[in-house]
This record gives structure tokens, sequence and C-alpha cells, in this order.
């Protein structure tokens, strides 16, 4: 009788092997002299590979090593021969098919895993001439920042200890693996909001440089918009649907925040934060059909993808105010953890969204408590973005960023109240 799951499986791997083999047949079409390996070769190395994973699963446990050692030594006997004729051979081929081989054998075992990372490198196997322009085109800086940014999310975070909602130190404000993921968090924000703003800034207008910017931070929008304004004459229009789109992804922003971090607080600040944000497009996209037609300005200047120094400041920052608004509820009750809301709004909504929904994830604060206290943080923090408005730009500018202020906040205030 057929076994069907082995049919399949021997399928599978034999398909995996023609998919990139037909990658490798169309990449080697130009070539005249050398060409190694095609679809035929591919699709019997990935078989080879399946029938050998199952030979050794009945009993003969060296086949996979003896034919991969098999196939390895023809890969580099016809690597040998092909340099001869051609001397300047990569090797891409030859590492697709030994990759081909134990796709194939790994098919037998788990040919889901199997399919997946085929895909992936047919993808990274036909994208050759995209990657090599990126590769070029990488400055080294933004190289070194992106290798920053995986030590601290993927090397550091794993190896700190998770107190879940247990702390150390005074009143257990401090949980080492919490802290470092919020910074983890917030700056995978920032990072992903520099490559958007570099990559579609400028082609896209202002108003995708609003939203994209926005992701890594809606003051440093604001701020250069009200710049720009000075520089520039005649592009209020365009410059306050810029920073006003910033501000309402940032309302995005904080319902993601609070999402990860106490996931039952979202259906409490969803229509607040939703109505501003509703109330914020609606906004922009006055301004923006006021301004059509201005002058389109540069994409912001974002400093650098990511940095160590200004990561672990923040760590210190949320460290503290997670601190303060701990202590503020315990000995204030909820009057003093508003304080510390609208103080924390100053700067950033980030931290503070964090520490109470941390507090509310806890029970130390209870939900219409930890609803006031970031919506308060909102609030203060889009109100400020006024004041830089008019210190750094036009006056004009500024009365377009105070009038968006308050629309929100209006709207934001009126429903976060009807639905307490």
């Amino acid at each position: 009788m057929v076994d069907l799951l082995l049919l399949e499986k021997l399928s599978i791997a034999l398909l995996i092997g023609l998919v990139v083999g037909l990658e490798r047949e169309i990449a080697q079409e130009s070539r005249q002299n050398v060409k190694f390996a095609g679809l035929r070769t591919f699709g019997i190395v990935g078989l080879i590979g399946g029938v050998s994973a199952y030979l050794s699963d009945q009993g003969f446990m060296l086949t996979v090593a003896v034919a991969l050692l098999a196939i390895t030594m023809l890969t580099v006997v016809a690597y040998y021969r092909a340099s001869e004729i051609s001397k300047h051979l990569g090797y891409t081929t030859e590492m697709a098919l030994l990759a081909t081989f134990l796709l194939g054998a790994a098919a037998y075992y788990d040919y889901t895993l199997a399919i997946i990372f085929a895909i992936i490198l047919t993808v990274i196997l036909a994208f050759k001439d995209p990657l090599h322009e990126f590769t070029y085109g990488l400055p080294k800086e933004e190289f070194y920042d992106s290798l920053k940014f995986a030590i601290i999310a993927i090397v550091i975070l794993p190896i700190l200890y998770d107190q879940f909602n247990h702390g150390y130190g005074p009143l257990e404000a401090f949980n080492p693996y919490q802290l470092w993921l919020i910074v983890v968090i917030v700056s995978a924000i920032s990072f992903i909001g520099y490559f958007l703003v570099k990559w579609f800034g400028a082609d896209l207008g202002l108003a995708l440089t609003g939203v994209v910017g926005g992701l890594a931070s809606s003051t440093a929008v604001t701020t250069a918009m009200a710049t720009r304004t000075k520089e520039s004459k005649g592009i209020e229009y365009p410059a306050a649907t810029s920073s006003t789109l910033a501000n309402t992804v940032m309302f995005l922003r904080v319902l993601f925040l609070v999402a990860i971090f106490y996931p039952a607080l979202v259906m409490h600040v969803i229509l607040p934060l939703g109505a501003m944000f509703v109330s914020g497009v609606l906004v922009a996209s006055y301004f923006y059909i006021r301004g059509r037609g201005d002058h389109k300005a540069d994409p912001i200047k974002l400093s650098t993808p990511f940095s160590i120094g200004p990561a672990l400041a923040f760590g210190v920052f949320v460290a503290v105010i997670m601190f303060v608004s701990k202590a503020a509820l315990v000995y204030l009750g909820n009057y003093g953890l508003y304080l510390t809301s609208m103080f924390a709004g100053l700067a950033d909504t980030n931290a503070i969204t964090v520490s109470v929904s941390q507090l509310a994830a806890s029970g130390t604060a209870s939900i219409s408590t930890a609803v006031i206290a970031i919506m308060l943080a909102v609030f203060v923090n889009v109100a400020v973005h006024s004041v830089y408005a008019f210190y750094f730009g036009t006056r004009k500018f500024g009365l377009y960023t105070a009038i968006m202020a308050t629309v929100v906040i209006v709207v934001g205030a009126v429903v976060m109240l009807l639905t307490l």
C-alpha cells in the first residue's frame, strides 16, 4: 500500500528543488560559457535530500551525512572545473545547491518549515541586484547602528530576568526586563520611522513625511516643520498638515503601547484616542486642501537610526517616571498620579503610558484612573507642541498648530468624560 504521507513529503522535497532550480535557471540565462546546476539538477538534489532523510529514519543513520558529503564533493569538482573557464565565478549557485539538499531533507521532518525557508532562499537568490544596490548604498553608520539595535533587542533582552508584575527596589517599582523591553519597543518605533522617512520622505511629500516621522517623534516633526516655515515662505498649510498627521500617529502609538503592556485597558482608551485620531485626520485634511499647490519641502532629517546613549537615557527616564508614578499613587492617591502624568507629558507620552498601563495591570491603579492619567499625558503633549510651533515657526504656523491642538484635545476630553 502506498504511504501517502511519505509521497507528499518527497513530492514537496522535489518541488522545493524545482522552484530553487527554476530561479537558478533564469539567473544563468545570460551565461554563455559556464552554467552550473539548473532546474533538473536542483530538483534531483531536493529529492535526494528527502529520500536520504527517509532512509535515515528507517535505520540507515548515516545516509544524510553520506549524501551531503557526496553532493559537496561533486559540487567542489564542478566549481573547480568551471573556475578554470571563468576566472570571476561566484559560488552562490553551489551554496544554494547544498541548501536545497538540506531543505529537501528537512521537508521529510517538517515540510511547512522547509517550504518557508525555501521561499526565503529563492527570494534571496532572485533579488540579487536590489540587495547589492541596498548594500552598496548603506552608510556604515546605519549598519553599525542596526547592529547596536540588534544587540539590545536580541542579545540583552532575553537574558534579563522577568519578575512579571513584581519588581525590585523601593515600592517594587523596578523590573529590569520590562524596563529594557520598553527601551526596545520605543527604539524599534524610532528605528522603523527613521528608515521610512529616509526612503519615502521627499518623494511623497510632507503629508507622508508627517505620518512616518510621527512613528519616530511627533515632537521632532512639529519642530522641524516650524523651522521650515521660517526658511520657506508660504508653506504653513503643508507644514501644518505634516505636524498634524505626526500628532495623529502619536495617538496610535499610545494605543499600541497600551495593547502591549495591558491589553484589557485598550477597550477603555480606544474611544477617546480614536476620536482624537479621527478629528486629527479631519483637521489635517482641511490643512491639506487649503495648502494644495504650495511648495514642497525636504524630508525631516532625523539624526541616526539608533544610538545607545539616548536609549539608555530613555530607560532611566522611564524608571524615574515609573517610580514617581507609583509613589505618587501610593502616597498622594489618584491626584498625585495625574500630576505625574501631566509632568511626563511635557516631554513624552511613551514612558507614562507604559508606567500607567503596568500600574493598572498589577491592580495598583484602577481602570478609570489609568485612562485619565494616560489621556492627561496625551493632552499635555499635544498642547506643548503649540508652544514649539510658536517659538520655532511663524506666527501663522503656531496659530494653525494651536487650532489643531484645541480641536483634538476638546474632542478627546469630551469623549473621555462621556465614556468613563
